[in-house]
């Protein structure tokens, strides 16, 4: 039962136990793995890349910066908040010419020194004079015949009113509108053409623009 029990667990001998160690292949192991300098646990940070003189150049420039630019946008700021910044008004915002004795045609019939282009338009001085404030019927891509019409009628009124005295022209904020005309307030003899031009139902305020005159 012995035998038979060696046979079943044959490393509880003791020859089975041997050459389990190192010091069983070699002898003096112990005194060389002891005098071995193991590196110690430590992390990346330890042993990091020295960097080289440029990047610390780069990098000092970089620190310099944050307080030259902390001290542009403070000043930026107080030049600002003075109004020194602030966009200053047109000095020729409200300038106006007036001119008299002067000759209108429509310039459909020739002419483009002083002629009426339309209701709301008119070349002064071989200079194109959008009136502000309104919107007339056109005569060059009219949408219909109607417009047409309406077109005619609204540049012989304006012909009418600029033929009838003096002409004073006055700037407005804006100085050019959409096409590249110039915007101007334009008043005869002291009366403002663009409100008499929509009394006389030839012309309209410049917010009705989604109306059609069809």
């Amino acid at each position: 039962m012995a035998n038979r029990k060696d046979n079943l667990v044959p490393f509880d001998r003791r020859e089975a136990r041997k050459w389990t160690r190192v010091a069983d292949y070699w002898p003096d192991a112990d005194a060389h793995i002891a005098s071995v300098g193991w590196a110690k646990p430590g992390s990346v940070g330890d042993y990091a890349i020295p960097r080289r003189p440029d990047q610390l150049r780069k990098e000092s420039r970089r620190g310099l910066m944050l307080p030259v630019v902390a001290v542009l946008a403070a000043v930026l700021l107080s030049l600002w908040g003075s109004g020194a910044l602030q966009t200053k008004s047109d000095p020729a915002r409200g300038q106006s010419a007036k001119s008299s004795g002067l000759v209108f045609g429509l310039c459909s019939e020739g002419g483009l020194t002083n002629c009426v282009a339309s209701g709301d338009s008119f070349y002064l001085g071989g200079k194109t004079v959008r009136i502000a404030g309104i919107e007339a019927p056109q005569l060059y891509g009219a949408a219909c015949p109607k417009e047409v019409a309406l077109g005619r009628q609204s540049a012989a009124k304006l012909q009418m009113l600029l033929n009838s005295g003096e002409i004073e022209t006055t700037r407005v904020s804006q100085d050019l509108d959409r096409y590249g005309l110039l915007l101007r307030s334009v008043s005869v003899n002291g009366k403002d053409v663009g409100q008499a031009m929509m009394d006389a139902g030839v012309a309209r305020g410049i917010g009705d623009l989604t109306r059609s005159w069809c």
